[in-house]
């Protein structure tokens, strides 16, 4: 339906003092997870490969072992989806409108929109990640503690949910420290932000930017801090929904991915029978995650 004089009837007279409802906006934050990708396909594809396990001892005059088991294990695909938004306005409601200067700010707010979407779509494979609903390659959610590898499973979450604090993320920090590759061999990931929800910003920052413990009466050092674990400190992601939940990310390769295959497009037009003006907005992208190995998650225990 298209915006019209009655949806815009205090701007059609004069006296009007000002039209509000544009906000500021907070800056992008899915960056902050995510790697960026262009994309030329409708859909991109990662495959987990085994690569060789452990060695064997060899007694004289025996044959050495071989390892068959190479070969691809896990696939993950990045299907590219099209999101859009538009308005219309009627060719009557563009000429009658007496503030044209503050009115419409529609052009803005659909960026805004479009922009707000994608931060939305990105948390959610964060906000989802508990859940068997939404499975990553190997058919696990994304935190669990049962990732299957040869002879195994390794965990990227506890076997019983805990709240932020400085016991919590020591053990994720030694947890991301015990992460091994299909084969079973032990692979070096650091960890490098923790992402929290607003409500868990000031534990955040008494946890990782104090010189000594937080809550203790001993004057011990803050070993986080004192070893700078994590190194690039923690983001504030406004749209994760779990006000509990926390994140911490490592530099482990093939992780959090955004694939771009379309940038936003803008385009308008007027309508040739109604003479009403059409804008719209469209890009096409996906998000999600290849390795598991690239965060530690909690639910929290609250």
């Amino acid at each position: 339906m298209a915006v019209n004089t009655a949806a815009i009837k205090s701007l059609l007279r004069p006296g009007l003092n000002s039209v509000f409802g544009d906000y500021p906006m907070y800056p992008g934050q899915w960056s902050e997870v995510f790697t960026r990708n262009r994309s030329d396909k409708q859909a991109e594809i990662d495959v987990e490969t085994r690569f060789l396990g452990l060695a064997s001892l060899k007694t004289e005059g025996a044959s050495i072992t071989y390892d068959n088991n190479m070969g691809e294990r896990y696939t993950t695909t990045y299907l590219n989806q099209t999101i859009g938004l538009g308005f219309i306005i009627t060719k009557e409601a563009m000429e009658d409108n007496l503030y044209k200067s503050a009115f419409p700010k529609q052009a803005q707010s659909l960026r805004r929109s479009m922009e707000q979407t994608k931060e939305i779509r990105g948390a959610a494979v964060l906000n989802n990640g508990f859940s068997s609903s939404f499975p990553v390659g190997d058919g696990q959610a994304l935190f669990s503690a049962s990732h299957p590898i040869d002879n195994g499973v390794v965990a990227n979450t506890f076997t019983v949910q805990a709240d932020l604090n400085e016991a919590s993320l020591e053990q994720a920090v030694i947890g991301t420290q015990q992460f091994r590759d299909i084969a079973g061999l032990r692979v070096m990931v650091k960890p490098t932000k923790l992402v929290v929800p607003p409500q868990l910003q000031f534990t955040a920052e008494r946890l990782l930017k104090t010189e000594l413990r937080t809550s203790t009466a001993n004057n011990d050092i803050n070993a986080m801090y004192s070893l700078s674990t994590v190194p690039q400190g923690y983001r504030v992601n406004q749209y994760l929904t779990d006000p509990n939940g926390w994140f911490l990310m490592t530099n482990a390769d093939n992780g959090f991915n955004y694939f771009e295959r379309t940038t936003l497009e803008t385009d308008m037009t007027t309508d040739f029978d109604t003479k009403s003006i059409k804008v719209s907005s469209v890009e096409r992208y996906s998000f999600g995650v290849s390795n598991f190995r690239a965060a530690w998650g909690s639910q929290g225990a609250s």
